[in-house]
C-alpha cells in the first residue's frame, strides 16, 4: 500500500453533531475529511467515527496522523 494522498497540510476543523461518520484515510475523497468512496482500488479504507456530542473536531487533513482521524500536528513536518 502506498502512502495516502495529501489533502491539505491543515487539519479540517468542524463543528460536528452527534453521528457516524466515515474519515476519508486515503485523500482521495472530494468530499473531505469525509469518504465518498474514492478509495476504491488504493489499499484504503475509511474510519468509522462515532461521536455521541456536539463537538468541534479537528480532523486530520494530511492523513499522515499517527492519532486518526484526529490531527496531531504531523502536518507542520510535511
Amino acid at each position: 500500500m502506498s502512502d495516502a494522498k495529501i489533502a491539505q497540510k491543515a487539519p479540517f476543523v468542524k463543528e460536528m453533531k452527534p453521528g457516524t461518520y466515515a474519515w476519508c484515510a486515503c485523500g482521495h475523497s472530494q468530499g473531505q475529511p469525509f469518504c465518498d468512496g474514492s478509495h476504491k482500488g488504493t489499499g484504503f479504507s475509511p474510519m468509522i467515527v462515532k461521536l455521541e456530542e456536539i463537538q468541534k473536531v479537528a480532523w486530520c487533513g494530511c492523513k499522515q496522523t499517527k492519532n486518526p482521524p484526529y490531527c496531531d500536528g504531523t502536518h507542520c513536518d510535511l
